[in-house]
């Protein structure tokens, strides 16, 4: 049985992601329908968006530590390609950092709001209306951000790679624990995106 690629699992953590984040949608919209809205409904936001930032949090690792090396080992090789991944690194880079600090910054502020709503008892209007606002923010940015690597960034680079290399790619992946219990995904990682 072929393995699956470390850039397929990539795209997964991505649509996962953004499941998750529809879910979120969906849970929020309900929130700011106060007849329908449970007196819970706070708790149950804040879990799912401290799941949510767990598993943005470990991708982003993944991401960093796990693909971008082999991009950033491209470029100063000169290797076939190096041109647009230097583009990508010289001027993209900061935006994919940007958006990364962006959508943990954001999923911040939901999980406090949400915090606020379920330590209050009931929805606020203005705290549901702004959770509403942030989490389709969210949704569109990590959309953005997820479709541009998809389709462009990690396939140019899985395409450049030998079989060796993408097996670096793969083990350095699979030394970044993505389950709660092995402990919290650096906060040392956390730094770098300015968190």
């Amino acid at each position: 049985m072929e393995r699956r690629s470390p850039f397929g699992e990539m795209a997964d953590d991505h649509t996962a992601l953004m499941v998750d984040m529809g879910d979120l949608q969906g849970t929020i919209r309900r929130l700011v329908q106060p007849d329908i809205a449970a007196l819970d409904s706070g708790k149950q936001i804040v879990d799912m968006l401290d799941s949510f930032q767990w598993r943005l949090r470990v991708h982003f690792r993944r991401e960093e530590e796990g693909v971008f090396p082999e991009a950033h080992r491209m470029v100063s090789e000169g290797a076939q390609g190096a041109d647009v991944f230097g583009r990508f690194f010289g001027e993209e880079a900061e935006d994919d950092m940007t958006a990364h600090a962006t959508l943990a910054r954001r999923t911040a502020e939901m999980i406090e709001i949400a915090t606020r709503v379920a330590d209050a008892g009931a929805p606020d209007q203005a705290s549901a209306r702004r959770l509403l606002a942030l989490v389709d923010l969210t949704a569109n940015l990590l959309q953005r951000h997820a479709d541009k690597e998809d389709r462009l960034i990690f396939p140019m680079i899985e395409k450049s790679l030998t079989p060796q290399q993408v097996g670096e790619v793969r083990d350095r992946l699979r030394k970044i624990p993505t389950e709660r219990d092995l402990g919290p995904p650096g906060e040392e990682h956390l730094g770098q995106l300015g968190v």
